[in-house]
């Protein structure tokens, strides 16, 4: 088995790593690189025939969309769901690639030379996967991304009690080397942040800056909501991933059977989404429809009669901003992306009442160390990390840069 590391021995997102066995050659993610890559990675040039997505986040799926319909792209079905819609509302054409599904700890077979077992993990997004690849009687599990500290932490612990076995290759990711993540430790200290800052904002709304498809996220803001005696409004975007994953996972809020989960009906915002929508009536079917229940719909002047009462996790506000001012917003992302204007305008504005209140959805070096425990590799190769020499307090590490194979 030969494994090489296109792109993410140095560096944080853009992963890409292809795994060769006899005839075949398969991908494990095919990541868009996050800001200035320090390396790149055309999919034309590689001969492979399958790529298997670890979790639908960007920086591991990015590159599926220059595929043929000759590839064959296999990933979990909401994380599947997700990324259609997600193009469908941004406009993009459909993937032509075909389609494999991933389910926990169910083998699949690429031919007789290589086979992939995912393990569902506690990450940032749903169906977020190690992968164990078995290929000529030697074995790899590649980490994915994953964290012990939200609300699939039961996922981790399952992983620590029966974990893949002799493992000779571990390629583990290291988002979190060299970064704390002490303030706010777990989704449940996110939410206990932001019910305080929601009760002491009194008579002001509130906004919410986070990604629309960080469910744990959306369900931090959704207690809090509960627990402050506010609604939680959202898109037409964000509402359709809570229902796509709600539809597996009944404990996350839905349009149709939570009363305080509201979804803005005009707007901008509003306006572009429900076109989409209505283009697509196929894809959304009966989602149309419970949108504009009168129990479930919202208008920006009831916000502004009541601003007291919401808690919005809109896609753009700048113009409910200046209608709702002075007000607050929860910052709930990485604090990397406070530099971009967008951001910083809002981060500066004397009208706001800027708060930050974030935890990572990678794991710390604790967890990272129990991960190493439980599988006992008998050599680790660092991924998604800016610090690789710092896994040398793992054990044995073999510092793989980008391009260079690896005979196992």
């Amino acid at each position: 088995m030969k494994i090489t590391i296109h792109r993410g021995s140095r560096e944080i997102g853009g992963v890409c790593i292809q795994v060769q066995s006899g005839d075949r050659s398969i991908l494990l993610d095919a990541g868009s690189p996050l800001g200035e890559s320090l390396s790149t990675v055309d999919l034309n040039a590689l001969d492979f025939s399958d790529i298997v997505i670890s979790h639908p986040h960007q920086d591991h799926f990015g590159l599926i969309e220059t595929l043929s319909s000759k590839k064959t792209v296999y990933m979990g079905p909401i994380a599947r769901k997700l990324i259609e819609a997600t193009r469908l509302f941004l406009q993009q054409p459909p993937l032509i690639c075909s389609f494999g599904e991933l389910q926990s700890r169910e083998w699949v077979d690429f031919g007789s030379d290589i086979r992939i077992m995912p393990y569902l993990m506690d990450h940032s997004c749903p169906d977020a996967f190690g992968l164990l690849i078995e290929a000529e009687g030697k074995r790899v599990y590649y980490s994915g991304d994953f964290r012990a500290s939200g609300p699939r932490k039961d996922a981790f612990d399952y992983f620590l009690a029966d974990p893949p076995r002799d493992v000779d290759v571990l390629l583990m990711e290291g988002t979190m080397m060299g970064r704390g993540n002490a303030r706010f430790p777990n989704e449940k200290a996110v939410e206990n942040g932001m019910i305080e800052v929601l009760k002491n904002l009194g008579d002001r709304a509130c906004f919410l800056i986070s990604s629309g498809r960080h469910v744990d996220r959306l369900c931090a803001a959704y207690s809090a909501c509960l627990e402050s005696g506010r609604d939680f409004v959202v898109d037409m975007y964000t509402a359709h991933v809570l229902r796509t994953v709600s539809d597996e996972f009944p404990s996350v809020p839905d349009i149709n059977t939570s009363s305080r989960l509201k979804v803005l009906a005009n707007g901008c915002t509003a306006g572009a989404h429900y076109v989409r929508i209505k283009e697509n009536r196929k894809f959304f079917g009966d989602f149309k429809d419970d949108l504009f229940r009168p129990e479930t719909r919202v208008s920006k002047e009831q916000i502004a009669a009541n601003p007291s009462r919401y808690f919005l996790k809109i896609s753009n506000f700048s113009d409910m901003l200046r209608a709702l001012s002075p007000c607050g917003v929860i910052y709930s992302m990485w604090s990397g992306y406070l530099e971009e204007p967008r951001f910083k305008r809002i981060k500066e504005d004397p009208r706001v009442e800027f708060h930050e209140i974030h935890t990572s959805g990678h794991a710390v070096v604790d967890d990272l160390r129990k991960m190493v425990d439980a599988i006992r590799p008998k050599r680790i190769v660092p991924v998604h990390t800016e610090h690789p020499e710092a896994y040398e307090m793992f054990g044995d590490v073999l510092l793989l840069p980008d391009g260079q194979p690896l005979d196992i």
